[in-house]
């Protein structure tokens, strides 16, 4: 079978790549014809196990091979690993095999047989491809499970590949498990993902995983040239190798590299047929520096030349050239540098062996490691070459004794005494506790701070000691409108250490004080019981205690129990009895209990007192009689 090339018109050679679907068209001199072709990584997209067509993934391919001769091929696959290494396409060489009919399993699949050519033509019902990205939800993952239940209607096993898996959200992931792992017997399941990490541990232990490796730079370079020779693209090997390092791994990628650069190439040479194509010209096509930049600008680097590395640079921004591209192919010529230079290279040419021994490897880590450091903000600077440019100057500048001319390894461990911080969190302070690891006792002895020698005065003071002032007492600011005023505050720590609770004090206010008891009253049950849990208890009761500097309990009523607070009534036997010696005013804990009934009144409904009102004096008459 021969395959109509998307550069040349003359029949393919014998020994020509398969590919499926195309057939030639007749051709008339009078005007061109135009074939029925595709992208070079869809037309040579790999069609069996070998290893000249799937590349790279050595280790894939020889576990599936057995799996397959020896009939194990298990109930689910999980692919994972970079764009553009295979992942789905190994997805479908494995459906294809499991239903492939030929005799002999090394020869799966055969690409011959009916149901083989079936796949191929994409004819084949069985074989589902299915993209998470846009089917992630659990409705679709149900309607997965319905149809997992029938029976194939052509082939003899049903293959499901999902690719990008990890876009199933969670709840779809939760409904999926017991379906991946118990499948009906003609039910296979293949998941394609980039980011593995992303899937929960419960899918990913239910598959057998394979990870994807990068392609090396030599095998999609030989990939390229088979394709090349068969579209009849004249290219030089140092192109190849060009176009193979600016993939970085992805056979894909490098196969839309080939294409382009040889359309650039075709165009510009104004005939039907591509020339050779030069590793320049593939610069040029793929928007790449040229090698000459890179050095110089490292000789700049070397020499301390800070207008010479700033010329390069807006020189290549002139010239169309990307800044993030420039630094890429920098970084990667510095890590070149930095393993020849540790003596860890191997078959480097003399121009690497002669700028590596321009500098020290302590030069070249740090090197690597700045313009490392700037690709993400080139990619979001206002100004793409600012970050670059910023990176040359201080390559360039007078080093800091740390950066080059110091020895010492700036990763190494610096010793340092770290004097323990009081708990300045919220978080901290709320709960009590800090974060930072308690010094032992001895190494405490050596931070405490000298005490200052005595100073001996040269006269007498004859002013007299004056006593400081007297602190304040708690007692004192101990009261309902001091636990009001504090109240937000109160409320703010409560919600750095749970936030339900703090919800719940919204509805709350102190009404009474009685000792070391502070009581709470909320509108609705629901919040009492809260509030009297032990937990929520503990919580409230340890942010109260460390504001007011005291150790406290709570109570929390309802409002409507407010009328428990007051004294209770006796007979005036037993007032006269118990209280001979008071006055018609009462006694002072009826005046403290008509205090605290009037604050909590105040504080529910936001009232003011008036003093000297005589409606204040004849409630307070009444009550006291």
């Amino acid at each position: 079978m021969t395959t109509p090339s998307l550069f040349g018109d003359t029949p393919d050679p014998e020994g020509s790549l398969p590919s499926v679907g195309q057939t030639d068209a007749p051709q008339s001199d009078s005007s061109p014809v135009y074939l029925p072709t595709s992208s070079l990584y869809r037309k040579y997209r790999p069609q069996s196990f070998s290893v000249q067509e799937l590349v790279g993934q050595e280790h894939v391919v020889r576990t599936i091979r057995n799996a397959i001769a020896l009939n194990r091929v298990a109930h689910a696959y999980l692919f994972s690993g970079p764009r553009g290494t295979g992942k789905t396409t190994t997805a479908r060489l494995l459906a294809k095999a499991v239903n492939c009919l030929h005799d002999d399993p090394d020869y799966r699949p055969c690409n011959t047989c009916v149901n083989c050519a079936a796949i191929n033509a994409g004819a084949a019902s069985d074989i589902v491809e299915i993209d998470a990205a846009s089917n992630r939800g659990i409705d679709d993952i149900r309607d997965l499970r319905e149809r997992v239940r029938y029976a194939p209607s052509q082939l003899s096993s049903k293959v499901y590949i999902i690719d990008e898996a990890h876009q199933i959200t969670g709840a779809a992931a939760n409904a999926f498990l017991k379906t991946l792992e118990e499948p009906p017997d003609h039910t296979r399941f293949i998941l394609a993902t980039t980011d593995p990490e992303l899937l929960l541990p419960t899918i990913v232990s239910r598959c057998q995983r394979f990870e994807f490796r990068r392609v090396g730079v030599s095998d999609i370079a030989q990939r390229l040239r088979t394709v090349a020779d068969v579209e009849k693209i004249v290219i030089d090997d140092d192109a190849l190798r060009l176009i193979a390092r600016h993939a970085t791994g992805s056979l894909r990628d490098a196969l839309a590299h080939l294409e382009q650069v040889a359309l650039y190439s075709a165009r510009f040479q104004g005939n039907s047929s591509p020339g050779s194509i030069t590793a320049s010209d593939t610069r040029a096509a793929l928007g790449l520096s040229h090698d000459e930049r890179v050095d110089q600008l490292l000789a700049a680097i070397q020499q301390r030349d800070t207008a010479c590395a700033l010329r390069v640079v807006q020189e290549a921004l002139d010239q169309g050239e990307d800044a993030r591209q420039l630094n890429r192919q920098l970084l990667s010529f510095v890590r070149l540098l930095m393993i020849e230079r540790s003596g860890g290279g191997s078959a480097s040419s003399d121009r690497i062996r002669e700028m590596a021994s321009a500098f020290s490897l302590n030069e070249l880590a740090i090197l690597a490691r700045r313009f490392g450091e700037i690709d993400f903000n080139i990619k979001h600077a206002p100004y793409p070459q600012l970050p670059l440019e910023i990176a040359l100057v201080e390559s360039t500048a007078n080093p800091e004794p740390e950066s080059f001319n110091e020895s010492i390894d700036r990763d190494a461990p610096i010793p340092r005494t770290t004097i323990p911080r009081p708990a300045t969190s919220l978080r901290e302070r709320a709960r009590g506790n800090s974060s930072i690891r308690e010094l032992p006792p001895a190494q405490r002895a050596q931070l405490r701070p000298a005490e200052p020698a005595p100073v001996t005065p040269l006269r007498p003071d004859p002013s007299p000691q004056v006593d400081s002032e007297p602190r304040p007492d708690p007692a004192e600011n101990f009261s309902v409108a001091h636990i009001a005023d504090l109240w937000p505050s109160v409320r703010a720590d409560v919600k750095a250490v749970n936030r339900r609770v703090e919800a719940l004090l919204s509805e709350v206010d102190p009404v009474a004080v009685s000792g070391n008891q502070i009581t709470l009253a909320v509108p609705y049950p629901f919040h009492r019981d809260k509030l009297n849990s032990d937990d929520v208890r503990e919580i409230l009761s340890s942010v109260l205690s460390r504001i007011l500097e005291r150790d406290v309990t709570l109570l929390c009523i309802l409002r409507g129990e407010m009328t428990l607070l007051a004294p209770p009534r006796v007979s005036s036997n037993e007032s006269e009895s118990a209280i001979p010696t008071e006055s018609a005013a009462g006694s002072p804990d009826d005046e403290e209990r008509a205090r605290i009934r009037l604050q909590a009144a105040i504080n529910i409904f936001d009232a003011e007192e008036i003093a000297d009102s005589p409606l204040v004096a004849q409630s307070t008459s009444s009550e006291t009689v």
